[in-house]
């Protein structure tokens, strides 16, 4: 985009503030001073409110109503009409069960125009795994499988309460001493060792939220051709393909993009992705 363009931007030069208490603010703010030309400030609000990873407290909202609340804490708290947040979701994923993958919703926030802009980037990178073990145990191959000392651990009482929880390991040192305490604060002398899922301690995790702030960027840059409000986008997508092995016509199978506005209801039919079905996709002749 050329300056004269990004100058051209109804967002360029305002300051929007991101909440986040996990230091997202180098892995988000930079696609959008570049694309929109944005000032992102941060806000570090206690976010773990609303939800953590290693399950203290439990996340009530759907990731993407959690990001809003999120964006919500940090424009209360500064008087800013204009807020991001991030929220992760990382799991069995949900098309294909038996792999872990990481969701990353990002979400923009104008209240002066009640607008939301959100983008999703799903990723099957990501470091993540667990294990149940104890003092003395060998888990060499465990620390090798989740890529520490480079992605950090958390070590929890693998029975009984919760409350010496040792987050950011991230040393040989860190991680012994860790065994130690919560095995002796579990009732069966057990710990669980897993990936501490958090922004700041998860490289993996880092590239898939500067993918989706890349997305997201590109998103907010790009107007409505009918009223001119920026978020114009995928919205949804036709579906419905029929197989060439056996004929049949896949309901939920993807055919083309449909675009829109996140403000007016402009809808447009992106380019076809296919027309049909190769057969090693169909639950039918490959089930």
């Amino acid at each position: 985009m050329s300056q004269e363009i990004r100058q051209s931007h109804p967002y360029f030069g305002q300051v929007a503030v991101l909440t986040t208490k996990h230091e997202k603010l180098p892995l988000i703010a930079p696609p959008l001073s570049e694309l929109v030309g944005l000032q992102i400030s941060e806000c570090k609000e206690d976010t773990d409110q609303l939800g953590t990873f290693s399950g203290e407290v439990e996340r009530t909202l759907p990731p993407y109503e959690t990001a809003v609340t999120k964006a919500r804490l940090g424009m209360n708290k500064l008087g800013i009409p204009l807020g991001l947040a991030s929220e992760g979701s990382i799991g069995p994923d949900p098309e294909v069960g038996f792999f872990t993958s990481n969701v990353e919703y990002l979400v923009f926030v104008d209240d002066t125009q009640d607008l939301v802009i959100s983008e999703v980037f799903r990723s099957f990178d990501i470091c993540a795994g667990n294990l149940v073990t104890e003092p003395e145990a060998e888990i060499s191959a465990f620390l090798v499988k989740v890529d520490f000392p480079n992605h950090k651990l958390i070590v929890t009482p693998h029975s009984g309460p919760k409350s010496s929880v040792v987050k950011g390991i991230g040393s040989w040192d860190e991680l012994e001493n860790a065994i130690e305490l919560n095995a002796k604060n579990s009732l069966d002398g057990k710990v669980v060792i897993e990936s501490d899922l958090r922004a700041h301690c998860s490289p993996s995790r880092q590239k898939n939220i500067k993918n989706v702030a890349a997305l997201l960027a590109k998103r907010i840059a790009t107007l409505c051709v009918k009223c001119q409000v920026p978020g114009w986008g995928r919205v949804d997508y036709v579906r419905g393909v029929k197989c060439l092995g056996c004929g049949e016509i896949k309901p939920n199978a993807i055919k083309r993009e449909i675009f829109g506005c996140t403000k007016c209801e402009h809808r447009e039919l992106g380019d076809v992705i296919r027309e049909f079905l190769d057969p090693s996709q169909c639950d039918f002749c490959n089930p």
